[in-house]
């Protein structure tokens, strides 16, 4: 028989000529659709029903103290390169190791070089030869100073009437010796690194190894921050404490011979993320602590922000300047309390938001409309602020006569899918 073949009297069906029954509209039984098997109806991803403690959004003005990892590094204008002005052979090496300390005016090495050679020689055939010619007397002896002769070895090359055939070079700074390739330990964050929950977990226990940044309880999240020294070289570093320089070793005109550092002022960067990062100005105060040492807590001011995101990442630098002392040292993990000026908004538990990784949602419970109706949620896409003492401001998605679960990770498990509904904007 065909059921799509109805007619309003009796007779035989057209397709295969069986005779048609009369249809009997009250079969089946009848249940009433209440407000309670409505909801137990609904698709498993857009309610969940449970009994659970339930808060409302407060508007308040809360202070905002915001915390962030990061690392003490150079201040890179203290951080030189001394080059060589002319290319030769090094004979005498006066710097041993790495991090040697130098002052201003100290001899680093010795350096033959035929070019140097040529030049002191044209120099002192013209105070032979043509000592009444001071515009080309003038013209050798800047050559030679641009080459990195110093005016008391002119004056002892001129007493002398001969050539030297190995230049010192002196340093033109103070500090200590970095290797060639040296450079600024930073700090590495992943790319696309997604919010998580929670309290306060730093991790890492030198440069080069893992540490969490947290902004849990009085600061945002916890994501994964990466401090490490700078990768090597391709042709690879030397070991700890040796330099790239040999006795012996030919230079080339414009080589890096050596990386000087003064660490009478220092760097100490942090990581924040790009949300909490847009109120903090330049001249912002901030408490640095040194989890590895027994350093008391040192009050600086927030001198840089970085105007950008660094390899696609979520997270802004922020630089406060250290004054150099033998305590602090590069490459060390600091901790900072950034303090901030009061928020208003609308503040709920940090606990009542489920972070999805491209979403937030929180669980809104539904008005009652019948027996058994109080206990259903309905999730909804919220945007989320500052966080503040286990509490986060809302800044869309739930209004303050909304009604909501206190502890939105109890409604979900790993292997649920949530479906938030739109979200509600505050009058």
């Amino acid at each position: 028989m065909h059921p799509q073949i109805i007619q309003d009297q009796p007779g035989a069906c057209p397709i295969c000529g069986m005779d048609l029954v009369k249809k009997n509209h009250a079969a089946g039984d009848s249940l009433a659709a209440t407000a309670e098997l409505k909801a137990l109806l609904e698709p498993t991803n857009t309610v969940v029903v449970a009994n659970i403690a339930t808060v409302q959004p407060q508007r308040r003005s809360e202070s905002i103290q915001l915390q962030a990892s990061g690392i003490v590094t150079y201040d890179t204008r203290r951080l030189y390169t001394i080059p060589a002005r002319f290319g030769g052979r090094i004979e005498k090496m006066y710097v041993r190791y790495a991090y040697q300390p130098i002052r201003k005016g100290q001899k680093l090495l010795e350096l033959y070089s035929p070019d140097l050679v040529t030049a002191q020689r044209e120099f002192l055939y013209l105070l032979s030869a043509d000592a009444g010619n001071a515009a080309l007397i003038t013209a050798a002896k800047q050559k030679l100073r641009l080459l990195g002769v110093t005016d008391s070895q002119l004056a002892d090359l001129a007493r002398s009437g001969k050539p030297s055939y190995s230049l010192a070079v002196f340093s033109p700074y103070n500090g200590y010796i970095a290797n060639e390739s040296a450079g600024a330990p930073t700090a590495v964050t992943p790319a696309g690194t997604g919010m998580g929950g929670g309290g306060m977990n730093l991790g890492g226990e030198s440069a080069g190894m893992g540490s969490s940044m947290s902004s849990g309880g009085t600061a945002s999240g916890v994501d994964e921050i990466t401090f490490s020294p700078p990768a090597p070289s391709p042709g690879g570093e030397p070991a700890a404490g040796s330099l790239l320089l040999r006795e012996g070793q030919y230079v080339q005109t414009g080589q890096t011979l050596f990386r000087v550092v003064n660490p009478s002022r220092l760097w100490a960067e942090f990581r924040l993320y790009a949300r909490d990062a847009a109120h903090i100005r330049p001249g912002d105060g901030l408490t640095i602590r040194f989890d590895q040492t027994n350093q008391p807590p040192l009050p600086a001011k927030v001198s840089f922000v970085v105007p950008f995101l660094e390899n696609g990442s979520q997270f802004v630098t922020i630089r406060a300047y250290l004054p150099g002392n033998r305590a602090v040292r590069v490459g060390q993990l600091a901790r900072a309390v950034i303090r901030r000026s009061r928020v208003e908004g609308l503040w709920i538990p940090a606990t009542a938001v489920l972070d999805l990784g491209n979403e937030q949602v929180a669980f809104v419970q539904q008005q009652p409309s019948g027996v058994g109706t109080s206990g259903i949620f309905r999730p909804v896409r919220v945007q989320t602020g500052a966080q503040a003492d286990g509490y986060v401001s809302v800044t869309g998605g739930l209004t303050s006569e909304q009604v909501i679960a206190r502890n939105a990770q109890f409604l979900i498990d790993s292997e649920s899918f949530v479906n938030p509904g739109a979200p509600k904007q505050e009058p």
